[in-house]
């Protein structure tokens, strides 16, 4: 979509510039802070470029679940990044690694025994790779943004769209969301690109990235999102006029019959609906070896009762804070939106019903058209025994336009109050301003939790950093190309993905409290038939625990565990280090130990901000550790 040349937003501008260069360069900052998005997105992906990866029970074919199709646009990407590694001179290469923030600037408790950075350049370097495809998502999810606020800024008010951009640009909630491999992420970044043609008035395209959203992305539940999509088209095209010249595209035919431009609309449909779910089901029928419609079985795995509820149940209160914790006090004005909007109009109707100008009666239904999805998905999500924080992707953008309503509704009624005994005075300038002033401690107090999430939970991703620094290093210098076994108990869901594994190293499960089924290997036969016959464990629908998925601790090389501090309960002793304790083949060394932060040891306030200064010596900290056997240490 081609964005405005007037606004601010447009791309090429020095503020898209800007916006751009800080969603890329803090991608790679955020945690993963869903294990889902790793063993469900980035180890089948993994697969599909190197023939390796943790499999999980949904992309079993006697399940299949999940679409392949999902997974293809991003594998074509990064051999895409691969070729451009290749050429790229190493000086360059180097520079990426700054510029994405693979340097973790954690303080390690030990030394690196070499620098990986030195060791594997081009695209065999897989944690490059992975970041560098982490920030694409990151532009990916940029562009839709800024065609959002252009198209805000252009159709409905500049200041509304600078309020949204500081809500949009600050959230905790985008800090994560932004560059996350999952359904609910691109469904996010569909919903804008969506939203943002129909407001110029682009339905057929508006209508497009909603059946893509529907479709491609496996995840057919958001289809509530684009009711209100397709009923305004049609409304549009049969039973209204365009409102003024910003909403009217120059495509859309003159002098034809209601009926007439109502076919129009639905044959386009169809149309794209065809050819979207038929590339879709060939893509499918590659990977799975038959005839499959995972849309189809995941919509009807979980319609059934309890499906989802499996994999745990939360209270209401859980998306509460979820959404405090995202995006503080913007959501609590975002929820007030729609019924401002309603009240203003139920109260003027009387008075304004006869001087009324089409261009304020189409910008309030452009407001609701927008506001709506984000009600909607409220009232069926929010009930739901099953709760995700990823759930709650798909409103982010409405949440923040959201909160810039509720702001201008404000403002308009204590106009409406001051009209009567003086003069306005306030110009359009500062009421822009006082919003952003209003909206500015929301800002720092978001600001300060995306700094948290960083500081506290970023160990996992620079342990395993050096785990594949550590194992290549030794390829590297013995050739023994042997596999390598890395372990992990408790901490499994915090594996970070393959792509942190060199090619000689594999994952491993140890024994943990954990009950559930976990992920086994891929075979060579991925999602095939065949598959079934060769692979060693089984897979079932209910997360029924599966024996066959555990190792034996004599059989690891490496280990990764979660440490508490020092003055923690001595009966409290991890799962790892209780094996390594018991295991009589050989001793086990610290090979580096980070910071990560104890929740229930540190205060409420420190734990979901980060206070410079005043959170020294609040916070406490386990260690995130990676553990070596003396034998492969030595060697």
């Amino acid at each position: 979509m081609a964005l405005s040349i007037t606004s601010p937003y447009r791309w090429g501008s020095a503020v898209s510039i800007i916006y751009v260069a800080i969603r890329v360069s803090t991608a790679n900052l955020s945690p993963i802070t869903d294990c889902d998005e790793v063993f469900n997105y980035w180890e089948p992906l993994h697969y599909i470029l190197y023939g390796t990866g943790m499999q999980t029970w949904e992309y079993a074919p006697q399940y299949a679940l999940r679409t392949y199709a999902y997974l293809v646009p991003m594998a074509a990407t990064a051999k895409f990044f691969q070729v451009l590694l290749d050429l790229l001179p190493q000086t360059l290469v180097k520079q990426l690694y700054a510029i994405l923030s693979l340097q973790n600037t954690h303080t390690s408790s030990l030394s690196p025994s070499s620098d990986v950075y030195t060791l594997l350049l081009g695209s065999s370097d897989k944690p490059l790779l992975f970041a560098i495809l982490r920030s694409f998502l990151a532009f990916i999810s940029c562009y839709s943004e800024l065609s959002f606020l252009s198209s805000i800024y252009d159709i409905i008010s500049p200041t509304l769209a600078h309020w949204t951009a500081l809500c949009n640009a600050t959230a905790a909630g985008n800090f994560h969301a932004s560059q996350a491999y999952l359904p609910s992420s691109t469904v996010m970044i569909l919903w804008r690109l969506s939203a943002a043609n129909q407001l110029r008035g682009k339905d057929t395209i508006s209508i497009f990235w909603g059946l893509v959203a529907v479709l491609a992305v496996g995840w057919p539940f958001c289809a509530v999102l684009f009711i209100s999509t397709g009923f305004w088209a049609l409304w549009k095209a049969g039973f209204s006029t365009p409102f003024d010249k910003h909403t009217t595209s120059s495509n859309e035919p003159k002098g034809q019959s209601w009926i007439a431009q109502v076919v129009r609309v639905v044959i386009r449909t169809i149309f794209y609906t065809i050819a979207i779910q038929s590339t879709i089901m060939a893509v499918d029928f590659y990977h799975y070896g038959k005839i499959v419609s995972p849309v189809w079985n995941i919509f009807a795995y979980n319609a059934q009762s309890g499906g989802d509820e499996l994999y745990g149940v939360e209270p209401l209160s859980y998306y509460i804070k979820n959404l405090t914790l995202n995006f503080n006090l913007v959501a609590m004005l975002a929820i007030l939106a729609l019924p401002l909007i309603m009240l203003r109009i139920l109260a003027e109707r009387p008075v304004t019903l006869a001087k009324e100008t089409a261009s304020s009666h189409n910008s309030d239904s452009l407001k609701i058209l927008l506001l709506v999805p984000m009600y909607v998905w409220i009232g069926i999500v929010f009930p739901r025994s099953h709760k995700e924080e990823r759930f709650l992707f798909p409103i982010y953008p409405v949440l923040c336009f959201g909160a810039s309503i509720t702001i201008d509704e404000i403002f308009d009624a204590f106009d409406g109050l001051v009209r009567k005994n003086m003069t306005k005075i306030r110009s359009k300038t500062s009421k822009l301003l006082t919003g952003l002033v209003l909206l500015s401690p929301s800002a720092v107090i978001s600001i300060s939790r995306s700094f948290a999430l960083y500081h506290h939970y970023s160990a996992p991703l620079a342990i395993y950093q050096r785990l594949y620094s550590d194992i290549s290093t030794r390829l590297n210098l013995s050739n023994n190309e042997s596999t390598v076994l890395v372990c992990t108990a408790g901490e499994w869901y915090r594996f970070p993905s393959s792509f942190y594994l060199p090619s000689n190293a594999q994952l491993g499960f140890l024994k943990s409290s954990f009950s559930g089924q976990l992920p086994q290997a891929f075979t060579e036969f991925g999602s095939t038939n065949q598959s079934v016959k060769v692979q060693k464990g089984k897979f079932n629908d209910v997360n029924k625990e599966e024996m066959d998925r555990y190792v034996d601790i004599q059989q690891c090389s490496y280990v990764v565990e979660l440490v508490p501090s020092s003055n923690a309960d001595s009966n409290d002793i991890p799962e790892c280090l209780q094996y390594m304790n018991s295991d009589s083949s050989g001793q086990w060394h610290l090979v580096d130990s980070l910071n990560y932060i104890d929740v229930d040891a540190t205060p409420a306030l420190h734990r979901i901000l980060y206070i410079p200064i005043a959170s020294e010596g609040r916070v406490v900290h386990k260690k995130y550790s990676l553990y070596a056997r003396s034998s492969s240490w030595d060697e």
